[in-house]
Formats: structure tokens, C-alpha cells, sequence
């Protein structure tokens, strides 16, 4: 099956949206409308309802019989992730640094099939990158200039071990127990040690640069599936492989990733190794 025409309304709608979140990012101090969600580390704009809503409604005058599933209008209750053709949409992915200026913010659109990712975009239009990739056809990379790059975008390079390696994870809106086994982890792996830990304020971003080359690994416990669902097909296109911290097998024994899990491990592609 070929997913080009998906992919092609995917980035539609990025691009759609791009210059909205741009605008919004720029003239933040002007906005007046924050809201708080649980705390003051997770903080939400007006921008956010606007994006996913102009999102989806693009998506819907092609695609009206397929499923949604937003950050902004996602209800753990009635929401429930089939295997129908859902769009998976993060309208401001990185919303922290969105207010306060940080330019590592984007929009993540992902097409599911059997709960599993087909087509992912994942745009950040305030330094003009975009990622991009569908099941079978490779994962890319637009630069600012207009150039349109192969993923891995330095080539597929060895494993030089963890000391060599550039590694990014995230601490999330939690500080209770759950901040301290994030920080015991980090410990265990300064200690190791590796050549040095990031950490960008956006899932999608830092798992797009996990498939760029230019993070080795990344790590994750605590995000929801529209932060990492486009950047699941983005990372495998580009030979590199996403997992769960807890194995789920299909029925046949295969072993599938579970979007609905909150704890997951990028890691980039590396020579000589295949992906499974």
C-alpha cells in the first residue's frame, strides 16, 4: 500500500499550520491568553486548540471516515486507540519553551494503521526544519534553505560505544518519585559515561534528531503517543528503532510497538546492524 497521498496531506497541513505557530511564537508576550494546565511546568497556549483544530479540519475535507486523536481535545475516557485509520496530531509539541522563547518547538502529525505508525511529519517553523517519512519510502529532512536531505543526514556511522556517544532524554511536568528514578537513571548514565546529555523540551524534535544522526540515543519515560507517534515511522524509515521499556507481542509473537506505553528508548541507525 502506498501512503504518498497521506503523506502529502500530512505536510499540507504542517506547512498549513506552520506559519500560525510561528506568528503566535513570535508575538508571545502580546498573546494574553496562557492557561495553566497541572502545574506551571506545563504550560498551554490558545495556540495549541487552534492549530489541532485547523489541522484536522484539513485533514477531514480529505479524509472525513478516518479517526482523530489530539493533545488538545484527547479524552482518556472516551478516546480509544483502534486499528482504523487515526491521524495523531501534538499541535505544539514543546510548549514550555514556545512561551518562554526557546526556538525547539513543533507540530506532529502521524497517520496510524493497526495502532502502529505509517506516516509521520514533524515541523518546527521557527528554525525551519522538517522530518518527514512514510512506511517504506525512506525518512527526509527539509532544511530551512528549501534542500531536501536523506536521513540518516551524515550516513549511517558505527557504534562507537556510550562514551561516544551524544545522548537526550527529558524530565517531564512530574516532580514527585518519578523525577527521582529519572535522575537515578541520568546518574547511571553520566557515570558510564558518555560524551554528553541533552535536553531540548521536545520529544518529537529530539527523536527527529535520533534519526538526523545527531543524537546516538534518546530516552523517554512519561510521554503520551502524539509526542512520539510521527517520530516512530521518521526513526525506522531512517534505519534506526524505537522501543518499548515493557515488550508487547501481536499475535503471531511478533514483537510491535505500543504507542499507548509512555516510557520508550530511540536509538539511530548503525552500521552493519539491521533494523527488525
Amino acid at each position: 500500500m502506498s501512503y504518498s497521498d497521506f503523506l502529502a496531506t500530512a505536510l499540507e497541513a504542517a506547512r498549513k499550520a506552520g506559519p500560525v505557530i510561528k506568528a503566535a511564537f513570535l508575538n508571545r508576550t502580546l498573546q494574553g491568553t496562557l492557561d495553566l494546565k497541572s502545574n506551571t511546568s506545563d504550560l498551554v497556549t490558545a495556540t495549541d486548540k487552534a492549530v489541532e483544530a485547523l489541522v484536522f479540519a484539513h485533514i477531514r475535507e480529505k479524509y472525513p471516515d478516518h479517526k482523530f486523536i489530539g493533545e488538545e481535545t484527547y479524552d482518556g475516557a472516551t478516546t480509544e486507540l483502534t486499528n482504523d485509520l487515526t491521524w495523531c496530531v501534538d499541535p505544539v509539541d514543546g510548549t514550555t519553551n514556545f512561551v518562554h522563547g526557546f526556538p525547539y518547538v513543533c507540530i506532529s502529525i502521524a497517520l496510524l494503521k493497526n495502532a502502529q505508525a505509517v506516516v509521520g511529519v514533524v515541523l518546527n517553523p521557527i528554525l525551519g526544519e522538517c522530518f518527514y517519512a512514510a512506511e517504506g519510502s525512506g525518512a527526509f529532512m527539509e532544511a530551512m534553505d528549501g534542500t531536501v536531505h536523506s536521513l540518516p543526514l551524515y550516513g549511517v556511522q558505527p557504534w562507537k560505544g556510550l562514551s561516544a556517544s551524544l545522548v537526550a532524554t527529558e524530565w517531564g511536568y512530574e516532580r514527585d518519585a518519578r523525577l527521582d528514578s529519572k535522575l537515578k537513571t541520568l546518574d547511571s548514565v553520566l557515570k558510564a559515561p558518555t560524551r554528553g546529555v541533552r535536553s531540548l523540551g521536545s520529544a518529537a524534535l529530539e527523536a527527529c534528531y535520533v534519526a538526523r544522526g545527531t543524537f546516538d540515543l534518546y530516552w523517554e519515560a512519561g510521554v503520551h503517543m502524539w509526542d512520539v507517534a510521527a517520530a516512530a515511522i521518521i526513526i525506522r524509515e531512517s534505519g534506526g528503532e524505537i522501543a518499548n521499556f515493557v515488550v508487547v507481542r501481536d499475535e503471531s509473537g511478533k514483537e510491535v510497538l505500543d504507542l499507548k506505553q509512555r516510557k520508550f528508548l530511540f536509538v539511530r541507525a548503525v552500521e552493519g546492524v539491521l533494523r527488525r
